[in-house]
């Protein structure tokens, strides 16, 4: 993504149709366009995200939303958007938001899958 050392990197989809893309840095309004190009380009072709959020410092409203909207696109196919390895201050997001249980969350990819 670019700014702060924000970045996204998305691996290949797999057989499963799942794709992991890894963040890192302050995902804010600033970032959120960069997110939502990036998510959109994975969910076109994964029925399954995997959002790596270990180096996330900071997800503000904005790109909450953008993960909401992607989950809830996802969801309408069948599929889910998942948070794996969120940190501190991602859960602290989700908290304030309010948001536990719209997301799915996991903090070890071999983990069941926990709803906040």
């Amino acid at each position: 993504m670019g700014r702060d050392g924000t970045e996204a990197v998305a691996g290949q989809v797999t057989d499963d149709g799942s794709v992991t893309i890894e963040l890192a840095g302050e995902l804010d309004l600033a970032t959120a366009e960069q997110l939502r190009d990036k998510l959109e380009a994975a969910c076109s072709g994964a029925r399954i995200v995997r959002v790596d959020a270990t180096r996330v410092t900071l997800l503000d409203s904005t790109s909450l939303g953008v993960l909401l909207y992607f989950a809830r696109e996802l969801r309408d196919r069948g599929g889910y958007l998942e948070l794996s390895f969120a940190t501190p201050a991602v859960k602290r997001a989700l908290h304030v938001a309010s948001l536990g249980r719209a997301l799915r969350l996991a903090d070890r990819a071999d983990e069941e899958h926990v709803d906040g």
